[in-house]
């Protein structure tokens, strides 16, 4: 009777880590739910808006403004370090706005009107450049900001590696998940 209750004692404690290895841990359901996103650099004086998925750095070296709308309410923003308070509609301004701006948020739209902004932006959506500056998207060819729609995505080649299929044949490259 001892014997078999250490047999069985044994036994679980061999199983229980093996089961708990094959089952995915929330952490894993995250980054495999990831989605792959693009890169938008620009610099350049006047009007940045972009609205999405996003990351946003930058820096605003003279006084411009700020607005930032939360539609979802999971959005942080800080300017020169200092948090920026949403009101109860999901939005924050900031007027003579100077110093580096962070915005993160899975769906937010950033306005920022300045003179030599630098910004690097991260992320899915939408972006429109008025003024006059530059802007790379995902590694590409140098562009004037213009008054057309960027679509912030990522590009072809990141969408085949995330779904895990050849470039070529469009045949899977990698086991699924």
């Amino acid at each position: 009777m001892i014997r078999r209750a250490l047999a069985c004692a044994v036994a679980l404690v061999l199983v229980v880590p093996v089961l708990a290895q094959a089952a995915p841990s929330p952490a894993q359901q995250r980054a495999d739910a990831r989605v792959p996103s693009a890169q938008l650099q620009a610099t350049g004086s006047g009007a940045m808006t972009v609205v999405g998925r996003m990351v946003v750095n930058g820096t605003i070296p003279q006084r411009g403004q700020v607005v930032v709308i939360d539609r979802r309410g999971d959005a942080t923003a800080y300017l020169a370090g200092v948090p920026l308070e949403f009101n109860r509609r999901g939005r924050a301004v900031a007027r003579r706005a100077s110093g580096i701006l962070f915005v993160t948020g899975s769906n937010v739209s950033v306005q920022v009107l300045g003179v030599d902004l630098t910004f690097s932006i991260a992320g899915n959506g939408q972006a429109r450049l008025l003024g006059s500056g530059t802007y790379r998207l995902n590694s590409g060819p140098e562009r004037s900001w213009g008054r057309g729609v960027i679509y912030v995505s990522p590009s072809s080649s990141a969408e085949r590696r995330r779904q895990g299929t050849c470039a070529r044949c469009s045949s899977r490259a990698v086991s699924p998940r």
